[in-house]
């Protein structure tokens, strides 16, 4: 924002749009237009993605998710589809870069046909690349990568951090069934090393925990993004792949911090009196952490960030809007964090956009001219 001294910087790194139909109408590979994702209304007549021959979310029953629509809960805000309505919402809240994710794109990985799978990534990759040339300095994309197939996720990294200018990989708690300390997954993070790009760790499609709960969102959305990230950080931490990746940066996204300590005291007690079960580690999980190579996103609300701020050190958390959800706090997310007086001026200036830097490097030094689709 224009102004803005450096110290103030405020860098969202969790924001979301939402995927309209343009996304595949103009962007997918038309000889998978016949069977492109489709906004259709359920029995209830609430709004769902159909692809394949599955509704996505499902609306009802086990694992039903958002009952009010899957459109009328992820976009509360123009700015979901529109970039300049999204950058008037920055200026009101004070944010100077966010990191977009998709919505619909944290669960593209769950199209059984690898093709279509790899189709619909490219073209959501493509949209939001597009959507970010509004400000390609100010918006920044995450990438979606096709997870069924590490070698085309490989390859979709590659293509959307060179040309498309992405700043993070997202990942998920588990990849299609496999914990993240997977040798099948390295691949995936050799080519983030190379790329000096950070693995941005999201729930997305079902989550852990899901289908434990029958029409019971409430509850299920409670659970399902802290234990999707547990599972993720036991796997990258305790099953040595920041050991094994030493310049491999990751982000803990959209679970709240304040859990995050006392896991790791736990981590690091299993790892002293268990070693051997925990193989490839040399040291403590939370080393790892100490070493600045791990953030965890905050709920800005959260009564528990000065706790962990102080208990991980200030270097490891960072801010993040869930813009435009329905759980976002908006407008007011930043103000939340910089109106705190349980923070020293230093732990807020870094929660806000520091930390955040330092795990994008070099990535927002300069916006890749992107080409239009």
């Amino acid at each position: 924002m224009p102004g803005r001294l450096p110290d103030d910087e405020v860098i969202d790194v969790d924001g979301h749009v939402w995927e309209p139909d343009e996304v595949w109408t103009e962007h997918l590979d038309p000889a998978f237009l016949d069977r492109r994702p489709r906004i259709v209304e359920d029995d209830r007549h609430t709004t769902r993605y159909l692809i394949e021959d599955r509704l996505m979310p499902v609306g009802t029953g086990r694992g039903a998710w958002a009952p009010e629509g899957f459109r009328e809960a992820s976009l509360h805000r123009p700015g979901g589809v529109d970039p300049t309505a999204r950058l008037k919402d920055m200026d009101t809240d004070g944010i100077d870069v966010a990191v977009l994710y998709g919505t619909l794109a944290l669960g593209l990985w769950s199209i059984r046909d690898l093709a279509l799978q790899v189709a619909c990534c490219r073209a959501f990759n493509d949209w939001l690349a597009e959507y970010c040339r509004a400000d390609p300095f100010r918006l920044r994309p995450a990438a979606a990568l096709p997870l069924a197939s590490i070698d085309a996720a490989v390859r979709e990294a590659q293509r959307a951090v060179t040309e498309l200018g992405a700043v993070v990989l997202t990942v998920h708690g588990a990849i299609v069934g496999r914990n993240l300390d997977d040798p099948t997954l390295f691949p995936l993070y050799e080519a983030a090393e190379g790329l000096d790009v950070a693995l941005g760790v999201h729930a997305g499609g079902t989550g852990l925990g899901v289908d434990r709960f029958v029409d019971q969102y409430a509850m299920a959305h409670a659970c399902v993004f802290p234990m999707d990230i547990m599972l993720g950080t036991t796997a990258l931490l305790g099953g040595g792949v920041l050991e094994r990746f030493g310049r491999l940066r990751v982000a803990l996204l959209e679970a709240g911090c304040g859990w995050f300590p006392s896991f790791l005291e736990r981590l690091d007690e299993h790892f002293e009196k268990r070693p051997t079960e925990m193989p490839g580690l040399t040291r403590p999980p939370s080393e790892f952490v100490a070493d600045g190579r791990v953030v965890i996103s905050c709920e800005p609300e959260e009564h528990g960030i000065a706790y962990a701020a102080e208990r991980l050190g200030p270097g490891a958390v960072v801010y993040a809007s869930d813009y435009p959800h329905w759980d976002a706090e908006f407008p007011g997310s930043v103000a939340a964090i910089r109106d705190r007086d349980d923070l020293e001026p230093a732990t807020r200036r870094a929660i806000l956009g520091g930390n955040a830097r330092r795990l994008l490097r070099p990535r927002l030094t300069a916006p890749v001219d992107v080409r239009g689709r």
